[in-house]
C-alpha cells in the first residue's frame, strides 16, 4: 500500500468555534468551504480536504469512548517555506483564537513551533534549514 491521504478529519467539541478559528487561519475562498449540519469541510485542491466533525460523533462512529480535548493522538504538521513564515503563522494563530505551545525554535532539523487550535488539536509548523 502506498498511503495517499486525501482527507483529514479532526474531532472538535465546539464546531462553530473551530470553524471560526480555521476560517480565520486558512486563506480560502467561500467556494472552498462547505459547512454542513454536523461538519465543516475545507477544500484545498482536488486531492485534499480538511474536515471538522464533532469529537463525540467520531468516537460514537468508531465505537470508542470520547477523546479528551488537548490529548492528541496525532500531530498535524505544516511545512512552511521559511522561519519568517512560521512566525507569521503563529501570529495568525493568536489572532484566530488559538494558543502557542512552543515558539519558533531553531535546531539542527530546521525551525519549528507548535500551536493548538481552538479545540486543543496540536499542530507543528516547520521550515527546513536553508541549503548550504
Amino acid at each position: 500500500m502506498k498511503p495517499s491521504i486525501s482527507i483529514i478529519t479532526i474531532g472538535v467539541d465546539d464546531l462553530e468555534r473551530a470553524f471560526t478559528f480555521y476560517r480565520a487561519l486558512f486563506d480560502l475562498s467561500d467556494e472552498q468551504i462547505a459547512p454542513g449540519e454536523d461538519h465543516v469541510a475545507f477544500f484545498f485542491d482536488d486531492n485534499f480536504s480538511f474536515v471538522l466533525f464533532p469529537r463525540e460523533q467520531i468516537a460514537q462512529t468508531a465505537g470508542k469512548d470520547a477523546a479528551i480535548a488537548g490529548t492528541p493522538g496525532f500531530v498535524l504538521s505544516h511545512q512552511a517555506g521559511s522561519s519568517d513564515e512560521v512566525d507569521d503563522i503563529l501570529r495568525q494563530v493568536l489572532i484566530a483564537g488559538g494558543a502557542i505551545i512552543m515558539d519558533g525554535t531553531q535546531s539542527e532539523w530546521g525551525y519549528s513551533a507548535y500551536f493548538e487550535d481552538s479545540e486543543g488539536n496540536v499542530w507543528e509548523l516547520m521550515a527546513q534549514p536553508p541549503a548550504n
